[in-house]
């Protein structure tokens, strides 16, 4: 009997589902990926997997995880799916990555028909990690660029509380020693002055300089930068800022710009003492540039005499009262102390080790006290003036040797000549002054040579030079022209003075006693004395010859006695105005 119709239908869908190895719900995935089905098309790859992992179906862009598979390289594709046949989840996810393509895929497994077969279906996820993988590189290279451009980064709260440190704390504090306190507590404020603050500010700030108190109670200096944190609604919640910490780099530019202004000021004085010849005129230069590099109200150089003690080398100002006394002994470091209406400071200066002289500065009070920079460039400066002040000690040492004569320490003729010819000769601009040459000679000399040797002769010529100049006055000048003659300027004085000296000198026979050979013959003097008259016009030459030739006339008249010339012989009007008679 035939079958009904409906019955043959069922009987054909029964036939039809027993022979299709697909169960409903893979078998619409089966379709959706033929040539025409909307999987086909699908930019990420689409599989369907039976029981044994073959591959029932798939579009075209999962060809690269069929190669994948079927070359066995996908290994945790295959694990994967395993997993995903076991039953143990219903659905999950894996990412793989295809190096030759750059691309990173998403995939979804689904199980269909109660886990009979496996969907997988995935994305193309490489922009969403490329993105990630640029943002956190992107956050590590801003942390990094914060260490290294800050010593560290900080967040304050609405109360001005620190609510973040970078980790690793800053100027000796932990970040936990911070987080919670209030910022403003360690900065250095000066007093009744409203300081806009880094960690309270709201308005962007950058490189603001302020003093930051450390653990031990010191301040740093830092300098920070800082950003307001507002809402949407521009409302302000607390402020964003790193800090660098930049004692050491002020210290050092402190430390150069002291350095660069002691060496212009030392490049200042120097240069003053060196521009000056003249030994006074040095010394005065270097006090009065001393006490200007200094800011000082005046400089004394002392320096350093044969018994120990210093006497005055040039002074600038008005000193203290005995500044020696108070400040001389400072032979190592400088000695500053306040002397009454003054605060002084003095340093001894040296040259090849030995003390040569000292340098004193003072200020009125009330000024402040020398400064540790001030004491260095003192003591830079002593240690010039010592340089200075042995050029002095040369230079005399040199003007001696060529105008003294070196046995007797007097005057030689050359010197002698040109000191007195500047008193009787002198320029357009001075005027001659009146005074008395006086030449001297030894009688009998010469048998002290022969009869005591010639030791003996030198003591009695250093005897007679010693003689000469006690008799003189700071003014006069003495000289020995050579052997045994000798010769006086006594500048100033009238004949009838000039012959009381020299009656004391010949009177006084202490002089001669040691050198007694002959007492018939003895030792003495013979001297003749000219007085000289400004408003004669007569030249040292002329003069020279009056007082030579009244001394040999003692000499020819019996020796040891005083002879004074006659007065020069008037000069015709002619010669005095064109003084053609001068040499």
């Amino acid at each position: 009997m035939p079958r009904d119709k409906s019955e043959s239908a069922a009987a054909r869908e029964e036939d039809t589902a027993s022979t299709d190895p697909l169960g409903p719900e893979a078998t619409a995935i089966s379709m959706m990926l033929q040539d025409e089905g909307p999987l086909h098309g699908f930019q990420g790859p689409v599989l369907l997997l039976n029981p044994e992992q073959e591959v029932v179906a798939g579009n075209p862009a999962a060809l690269s995880i069929i190669h994948g598979m079927i070359a066995g390289t996908q290994d945790r594709l295959t694990a994967f799916i395993g997993t995903a046949f076991s039953g143990s989840v219903t659905s999950d996810s894996l990412k793989i990555s295809d190096p030759e393509q750059g691309v990173t895929t998403d995939l979804a497994a689904i199980p269909l028909d109660g886990g009979a077969h496996l969907l997988l279906m995935g994305r193309d996820v490489s922009l969403d990690d490329n993105l990630r993988a640029t943002l956190v590189e992107s956050r590590q290279r801003y942390k990094d660029l914060v260490e290294i451009s800050s010593d560290f980064a900080w967040e304050t709260g609405e109360r001005g509380t620190f609510v973040f440190v970078s980790p690793g704390g800053a100027l000796g504090y932990g970040a936990d020693d911070l987080v919670g306190q209030e910022a403003a507590s360690f900065v250095e404020r000066p007093e009744d002055v409203d300081v806009d603050l880094p960690f309270t500010t709201r308005r962007p700030m950058y490189d603001a300089e302020f003093r930051f108190r450390r653990p031990d109670g010191e301040y740093a200096n830092l300098i920070a930068s800082a950003l307001p944190l507002l809402d949407e609604q521009g409302v302000w919640h607390g402020v964003r800022g790193v800090c660098r910490d930049v004692t050491e780099a002020l210290a050092r530019d402190a430390a150069l710009a002291r350095s660069q202004n002691r060496e212009r000021l030392m490049a200042y004085i120097v240069r003053t003492i060196r521009d000056e010849i003249e030994p006074a005129a040095m010394l005065r230069s270097a006090t009065m540039a001393i006490s200007r590099a200094l800011s000082a109200d005046g400089c004394q150089i002392l320096r350093a005499d044969s018994r120990g003690g210093f006497r005055q080398a040039s002074t600038f100002g008005d000193p203290p009262a005995d500044p020696v006394l108070n400040l001389g002994q400072a032979m190592e470091s400088p000695a500053a102390r306040d002397m009454g209406d003054y605060r002084a400071i003095a340093h001894a200066t040296h040259y090849h080790h030995t003390v040569n002289g000292a340098v004193l500065l003072w200020r009125r009070a009330p000024s402040l006290p020398w400064n540790d920079e001030e004491v260095r460039l003192v003591i830079a400066i002593a240690g010039q003036v010592g340089i200075a002040l042995q050029q002095v000690a040369t230079h005399e040492q040199m003007e001696e040797l060529s105008t003294t004569d070196p046995m007797t320490g007097l005057l030689n003729r050359r010197t002698f000549s040109e000191r007195v010819r500047a008193r009787v000769e002198p320029g357009d601009d001075r005027r001659a002054v009146a005074g008395v040459l006086a030449y001297v000679d030894l009688d009998n000399f010469k048998q002290v040579n022969d009869k005591l040797g010639h030791q003996a002769g030198d003591e009695a010529l250093i005897a007679v030079a010693r003689a000469l100049r006690s008799a003189v006055r700071t003014d006069d000048l003495v000289a020995r022209l050579g052997g045994d003659e000798f010769a006086v300027w006594l500048d100033g004085v009238d004949i009838a003075l000039a012959e009381t000296r020299a009656h004391d000198l010949l009177s006084d026979k202490v002089i001669f006693a040691p050198f007694l050979v002959d007492p018939d013959r003895p030792l003495g003097m013979s001297i003749g004395l000219a007085a000289f008259d400004p408003e004669s016009g007569e030249t040292l030459e002329e003069l020279t010859a009056r007082a030579d030739a009244a001394m040999y006339a003692i000499k020819r008249g019996g020796k040891n006695a005083l002879a004074v010339a006659p007065a020069a012989a008037p000069r015709s009007a002619d010669k005095v105005a064109g003084g053609s008679s001068r040499s």
